[in-house]
């Protein structure tokens, strides 16, 4: 699943100045109280003033906590504030300077359900909230303190090319775009240590469609963010900018392999299945190239019936899962089990693919190889997963499985459903259909190529509308790439207009006597889905919407949720249908024309 979720912001503690607390896609909230260029005297959107203000190089303490609680230290003209903001779930968040030998800053965070909490602060007194004015750090060349704890975190600065005119930026992409800012993923010990980050290590997570990096004398503020669903603790000292010695080498600067990015504790084994392995379903690894940090360990799960034939020309189903899952969720949890009783019905091969370690994977020893698909705001530059697909479709073939002529087809949910969309964009001429389900396709997605003559016939979307799982309001994105891929596709107008429509069963009145107060599965109980068909028959191309009133961000089948973190964080599943009989009912029908 993508951790992308609804909106929900709240600041929580401002000492002195107001800030304001913006959202964006990715779940991690930002104050958007930047301001002018700080090159010259600037004026703001509510008239105020950013007088130009450059760090001498001389002293480079931002605070050290023993002085002027709430306020950073007075030097080098900085002297702006601390502030405190969660998704307000319901979690505490706890920022406190106190004794440890020395003072220092004692933040505990817990409980959070959605995104999680931060806190940081400006860097100029001037900064509040309809402008900011930014600081040139630019003669230092990077960010120091002492931390211990448990936990991770994002180190992260804004500044005025990551925010929108309407606060006094530079930054005119779409939505929240801007307030993808550069930078770090700190991991925190039980001993006190010094960490070190060069301002040049500092890089967007890419979901903005910036991957610039950070420009040192555009700051305004430096924050400090704390990912939802872990208990966080720090103790946070002696706050500083810092210069290099002459002579030395910037390392770890810009982006890291993936390897490296992993959380400590992350369980990292590609040979090594928490599924029930059969003669059917099987574990397979292969080596993939990366574009700068050398070879790759990939896997996939197969299930081939017994029945079939070595190199059968049986066709072939890729099934994607989503972000910081594996293989073996959407194989049990996601879709249960069910396309292999189909596959064995109808004898076709079901491929479970696996997205590559990093970043974003889940921190659990007890949920291993998980990943997130390189595609949108995932995107890291050093693996490519649409060649990661094909190589899988070949390493089929090797194996004797396939004789290469398959026809193949590709489903996923939520950062596959995106992965799903790319891939099908990239190489249309390998897949005969898909089904991308409860998609990210980014904030922008990119165009679909023409589609008549290359294979692809068969399109099936299915979404939700206030997708707990997704950006707020992202539905009305998805509503936008039918439209795209039925032209694509060579659908006449009359198709695209006037589909046919069919409100489907409600069957199950799913979340029927919740009695609970949680926004998220409040918002999801009892969901509805109409189904929207655009066909002609002088074309052999077909476009199928299903679209819920409301749903949980679930693979929709029979049987609901016993986890109540999962339906407070996703909602409860649609059990109306199973999604597996319904792309698989629909994309196998292009082998009838």
């Amino acid at each position: 699943m993508k951790t992308i979720l609804r909106p929900l912001c709240r600041l929580i503690l401002v000492t002195g100045s107001s800030l304001l607390v913006a959202c964006n896609p990715k779940g991690v909230r930002a104050p958007s109280n930047e301001g002018q260029v700080a090159t010259e005297p600037a004026t703001a959107s509510n008239g105020a003033q950013c007088p130009p203000v450059r760090a001498a190089g001389t002293n480079g303490i931002i605070d050290d906590f023993e002085t002027d609680p709430g306020r950073v230290a007075r030097s080098e003209g900085r002297g702006g504030y601390w502030f405190s903001y969660d998704d307000g779930t319901g979690g505490k968040l706890v920022r406190e300077e106190i004794s440890d030998s020395t003072r220092v800053l004692h933040v505990k965070s817990s409980g959070f359900t959605h995104w999680g909490a931060g806190f940081g602060a400006s860097l100029l007194p001037t900064t509040s909230l309809d402008h900011a004015c930014a600081y040139d750090a630019s003669a230092y060349s990077g960010i120091r303190f002492r931390a211990r704890g448990r936990g991770r975190m994002r180190l992260v600065f804004s500044g005025l090319a990551n925010t929108p005119p309407s606060r006094g930026g530079r930054c005119t992409r779409p939505g929240d775009t801007c307030y993808d800012r550069p930078g770090v993923w700190v991991d925190l010990t039980e001993q006190w240590q010094t960490v070190e980050q060069l301002f040049c290590a500092f890089i967007p997570e890419g979901w903005g469609g910036d991957h610039s990096g950070l420009d040192a004398s555009d700051l305004v503020t430096v924050q400090f963010q704390m990912q939802a669903r872990q208990n966080f603790e720090l103790w946070l000292d002696d706050l500083a900018f810092f210069t290099m010695e002459k002579g030395t080498t910037a390392v770890n600067c810009g982006r890291k392999c993936p390897l490296a990015e992993v959380p400590p504790g992350a369980n990292i084994d590609p040979t090594f299945s928490t599924a029930t392995l059969t003669e059917e379903l099987t574990l397979h690894t292969l080596q993939q190239a990366t574009k700068n940090c050398g070879d790759l360990t990939r896997r996939y799960l197969s299930f081939v019936p017994k029945h079939l034939e070595r190199q059968t020309s049986a066709p072939v189903l890729l099934v994607l899962h989503g972000s910081e899952a594996n293989a073996e969720s959407m194989q049990q949890y996601q879709t249960r089990g069910r396309f292999d009783q189909l596959a064995t019905r109808d004898g076709f091969i079901v491929v479970y693919g696996n997205a590559a370690p990093g970043a974003h994977m889940d921190a659990s020893p007890a949920f291993p190889n998980t990943g997130s698909w390189r595609q949108a705001f995932y995107d890291d530059g050093a693996i490519d997963d649409v060649e990661y697909l094909l190589a899988v479709l070949d390493d089929l073939k090797s194996r004797g499985v396939t004789n290469g002529k398959n026809p193949v087809y590709l489903t996923g949910i939520s950062n596959g459903g995106g992965m799903v969309l790319e891939a099908a964009k990239r190489a249309p001429e390998r897949f005969r259909g898909i089904a991308p389900l409860m998609a990210y396709d980014g904030t922008q997605p990119s165009p679909v190529p023409e589609l008549r003559g290359k294979g692809l016939n068969r399109v099936l979307f299915m979404y939700t509308v206030n997708d707990p799982g997704l950006p707020h309001g992202y539905h009305n994105t998805l509503q936008t790439l039918p439209l795209q891929w039925a032209r694509a596709l060579g659908l006449p107008h009359t198709a695209i207009e006037i589909p046919k429509r069919v409100d489907l069963p409600d069957r199950i009145r799913e979340g029927d006597g919740y009695k609970g107060k949680n926004q998220v599965a409040r918002a999801t109980v009892n969901s509805r889905a109409t189904q929207y068909d655009a066909v002609d028959a002088d074309v052999d191309a077909k476009l199928r919407v299903i679209v819920f009133d409301h749903a949980g961000h679930f693979w929709p089948s029979p049987g609901g949720e016993t986890s109540l973190w999962a339906i407070d964080r996703w909602g409860f599943r649609n059990q109306d249908f199973d999604a597996a009989d319904v792309v698989w009912e629909f994309l196998s029908s292009s082998a009838t024309k």
